[in-house]
């Protein structure tokens, strides 16, 4: 079984904080979350699937732990660095399946 990476840990626990309402430690581990997507888990991103999920755990803790005080350029910016990651990982799933077509397709054309 696969281990989450520790950024997508951090901001699950930020946003956990975050409805239990401890923001400080909350943000504490926003932070932290932050720091390591940048430093450990967005150079993987294009390796598994699951390092594509802080991304979108950030867009989910900032408006919890803000409250209020939520800014909407920070939101639209987590939102729209969300959606680029997500389409990067839709466009490496749909590379990945058109060449495991066309390898059978050469493959079936091959055999007749």
């Amino acid at each position: 079984m696969k281990r989450l990476p520790l950024s997508t840990l951090a901001l699950l626990t930020a946003l956990a904080l975050g409805f239990c309402d401890l923001q400080s430690a909350g943000w504490a581990f926003f932070g932290l979350g932050m720091v390591t997507w940048v430093k450990l888990d967005a150079p993987r991103l294009l390796r598994a699937d699951h390092y594509g999920l802080a991304p979108a755990l950030a867009l989910l803790a900032y408006p919890v732990l803000a409250g209020a005080q939520a800014n909407t350029a920070i939101t639209f910016a987590l939102a729209l660095h969300a959606l680029v990651v997500f389409l990067i990982l839709t466009g490496r799933h749909l590379s990945q399946d058109i060449a495991q077509a066309f390898s059978q397709q050469k493959g079936i054309s091959q055999r007749i």
